[in-house]
């Protein structure tokens, strides 16, 4: 708070302090009294007119310091009102209780969207669950009559179910802190849960796979870590073409175990590179005829982040994914959290 714009605010009240001033002194020039006694009279009262103004400065001065302190160092900004200091000016206090009101509005309007959104997850876990019967159902039926159309049927009724995990998966992810459970997980047991689910995908496009020193255990979550391979697996499954391969392997320092997952599809172009783990973003070649969502990657982005993982992709000749699991202190500390 300047002094000058204080100044500008009470420029009516200083001037009107000055025409009664000069009233004064023009009433005391009727009396018959000495110079010196006017100017006396007239500096008391000039005197009494400045310790107004800058009580009243000083007061305002040292109450928005420590609120713009307050704001400045506090994380939830809803907080600001039960942490401001009470302000020694009525203004300051009329400020105050209608802060007060208007963030109890905001924080009522807060837990309704909140409570909406509860509902509206808690809908999309049950639908989800109640789809997956009829889809395992497809899928037994072409298990017993297995032909090409069957097959075709049963790698569609597989694709649907992806996207039925990406759209789960995505509605807990908001709040991965409390489904979550950091431990020693091996690796090979977690990759061969996710073959095993994309069996028919291997199969079907004739697609060779090489696996090799994956029998070493990570600190991660099972469950959300085979989401993610399962994401990034499916993603290399559908980019392959021609010589369809894809490799598995890891490579281990003092510092990280690094996962390795190697495909030799159409790649990304250098252009797309920067942007495959935002949300929504297709790329060239997701856009062309492999109906892409964005989704799958941008979860594997988020996800990683959330499990202190850390997550990268290089394309040239071929594509690779790599996923760093750190070894000692900061495993340690996702644990205790």
């Amino acid at each position: 708070m300047k002094f000058i714009d204080y100044l500008k605010e009470k420029a009516l009240l200083i001037i009107t302090y000055l025409i009664i001033l000069i009233i004064i002194f023009l009433i005391l020039s009727v009396f018959d009294l000495i110079l010196p006694a006017k100017v006396l009279v007239l500096f008391l009262l000039c005197i009494f007119g400045l310790i107004f103004i800058f009580e009243g400065f000083y007061k305002r001065k040292i109450f928005y310091n420590e609120l713009f302190e307050i704001i400045n160092n506090i994380d939830n900004k809803l907080l600001i009102t039960e942490t401001m200091p009470t302000p020694y000016f009525i203004d300051g206090k009329i400020i105050k209780e209608i802060m007060k009101q208007t963030d109890k509005y905001k924080i009522d309007e807060i837990n309704k969207y909140k409570f909406k959104e509860e509902d509206f997850k808690s809908f999309i876990e049950m639908w989800i669950h109640e789809i997956k019967t009829p889809l395992s159902t497809i899928k037994l039926i072409c298990e017993n009559n297995q032909n090409e159309i069957t097959n075709s049927i049963s790698e569609e009724a597989s694709k649907i179910n992806n996207y039925i995990e990406i759209m789960l998966f995505y509605s807990r992810s908001q709040a991965l802190e409390k489904d979550y459970l950091i431990k020693e997980t091996n690796l090979n047991d977690i990759i061969n849960k996710v073959i095993l689910n994309n069996k028919k995908s291997f199969i079907y496009k004739n697609i060779k796979l090489d696996i090799k020193d994956t029998n070493i255990n990570v600190k991660s979550d099972s469950k959300w870590l085979e989401f993610i391979l399962n994401q990034i697996i499916s993603n290399s499954i559908k980019y392959i073409d021609k010589n369809p391969k894809i490799s598995i392997f890891t490579k281990q320092s003092k510092e990280n175990i690094k996962l390795y997952i190697v495909d030799n599809g159409i790649g990304i172009s250098k252009s797309d590179l920067p942007r495959v783990f935002d949300k929504g973003f297709t790329g060239q070649n997701g856009r062309k005829k492999y109906n892409s969502t964005g989704l799958g990657l941008y979860l594997v982005k988020e996800l990683c982040n959330k499990l202190g993982h850390k997550v990268e992709i290089k394309s040239n000749d071929k594509t690779e994914v790599i996923i760093t699991f750190p070894i000692g202190s900061y495993t340690k500390e996702i644990e205790r959290n």
